[in-house]
């Protein structure tokens, strides 16, 4: 080991790197973050045993992930071969860079993809979360994918900085917001495996004993089961805490039309199961002659809510009923995002809603690997981890014209100004999503159903190969 003693969070990015791996090993993979990049990657020896780095470093520009940092963690994710025992991710930051807009969240949103699909087909992957940034944003549901989280005594993890939760709309207190997502708390609700002091030699120790005996993986069908259940418990969960703070569990919204009938002008015809849960309305059915599965995640005025545990659940539950119904020929799955970001709430934040959007990211690469054409069409506004979790995963992402993308919803960054002291929060134009180039704008609803159909065409071109191939169980 390069350093054996002190403080974990003190070290930047690469001294901690020096530190976890076994002396002279550390060799730092090729990046492009620059001098001041708040981003290290690299590959080392721990135990003897061969490993990747990824850090982020909360003393260099709050360790936040923007585009160029982005496209640095995609290099670590590419360099994955059968050689590496283990990929280990050290988050310490505050998140995707907001002055950086669309384009960050899309190119961090892709790096939290690569991760789940690695955490399905890869090798074992460890999260260790420290100071002094904690982890927080779109990289608390990435730090959510491994199969084991470490963290400090003194770190924080959550979606939401604990100044910027909510309850019933309004402020919550602070000193909820701080414990809700300290390591002490994520222990005792199981989010997190281990909290171990902040010492490079305690960090260094559990990485040892967890590359000795790394967990079995499961094969695909089996982890769309763990992910439903992982998510039914933190549902749970959410409905406990609920309870015990005497607080309603959030409404079911109906919708007055069927957004999927209306969407592809008669040529779909809904049969069972049919879900409606929180903001989700998902159903089975026919598209022309081909099954299918719809799921519509739709802001409605009467909530003022985002993707929560109940959504998280929803999906992974219906993801599954699909892969397991489809038979031979893997159905095609449709997404419609039409919400406010992710939900803000204290009580969601308690339960575990990082973990609940990595399950959901997971359940959707592990339909996605098994053949699944997956297809997202975005409308208003798809912000932070909603846009992770519903639309990053999907081989083809639509855009309604007039849709934003963004790290944060407005009313959040609104908040997230005044924090930081700023005068006037950010606006946040029209037509944000254009700046993604990965997202195919279309001008109207009248000409979604044509475009789906393009898409979908497109898709099947280049997933066809997948499902000739035995599905594993």
């Amino acid at each position: 080991m390069g350093e054996v003693n002190g403080s974990f969070s003190a070290l930047a990015a690469q001294e901690r790197a020096a530190a976890l791996v076994d002396r002279g090993s550390l060799a730092r993979l090729d990046g492009d973050g620059g001098a001041d990049s708040p981003v290290w990657i690299g590959s080392g020896r721990i135990g003897g045993r061969p490993v990747l780095l990824a850090l982020t470093d909360g003393h260099r520009r709050g360790g936040t992930v923007g585009v160029r940092e982005a496209h640095v963690l995609a290099q670590l994710t590419a360099a994955v071969t059968s050689e590496v025992a283990a990929i280990i991710v050290c988050w310490d930051t505050g998140g995707v860079r907001v002055q950086e807009g669309p384009v960050a969240l899309a190119t961090a949103s892709a790096v939290g993809v690569a991760l789940a699909r690695l955490s399905l087909v890869g090798p074992p992957s460890v999260t260790v979360i420290s100071g002094p940034r904690g982890c927080f944003g779109a990289p608390s549901v990435m730090a959510a994918l491994s199969q084991l989280v470490i963290m400090t005594d003194d770190a924080r993890w959550g979606l939401t900085g604990p100044k910027l939760l909510r309850i019933g709309g309004q402020p919550a207190p602070e000193h909820l917001g701080l414990a809700a997502t300290s390591a002490a708390y994520r222990l005792k609700r199981d989010h997190a495996a281990i909290v171990a002091p902040d010492r490079v030699e305690a960090i260094r120790s559990h990485l040892e004993t967890f590359l000795a005996t790394p967990p079995r993986r499961p094969r695909l069908l089996r982890a769309l089961d763990s992910t439903t259940r992982h998510t039914t418990r933190l549902l749970r969960d959410a409905d406990a805490t609920r309870r015990r703070a005497g607080v309603a569990p959030l409404p079911t919204t109906r919708r007055q039309r069927d957004l999927l009938r209306f969407s592809f002008r008669g040529h779909w015809r809904p049969t069972e199961p049919v879900l409606r849960r929180g903001l989700v309305h998902a159903a089975w059915g026919r598209l022309d002659e081909r099954s299918a599965l719809g799921i519509i995640v739709g802001y409605e005025r009467g909530r003022d809510s985002g993707v929560g545990i109940t959504e998280a659940s929803a999906v992974s539950e219906m993801v599954r009923f699909a892969v397991r119904a489809s038979g031979p020929i893997p159905a095609p799955i449709f997404i419609f995002l039409f919400c406010q970001g992710h939900s803000d709430d204290l009580y969601e934040e308690q339960a575990g809603l990082p973990c609940a959007l990595a399950e959901c990211v997971r359940s959707l690469m592990a339909a996605r690997l098994l053949g699944h054409p997956l297809l997202c069409v975005l409308g208003g506004g798809a912000y932070g981890a909603a846009y992770l979790s519903l639309a990053a995963p999907s081989h083809r992402i639509l855009a309604l014209r007039g849709t934003t993308v963004a790290p944060m919803a407005p009313r959040v960054l609104a908040a997230f100004s005044r924090l930081r002291g700023m005068r006037h929060a950010a606006e946040t134009p029209s037509d944000l999503a254009e700046l993604i180039p990965e997202i195919r704008m279309v001008e109207s609803v009248i000409r979604l159903p044509r475009v789906l159909r393009e898409e979908l065409d497109a898709v099947l071109q280049t997933v066809r190969p997948a499902t000739a191939r035995r599905r594993p169980h």
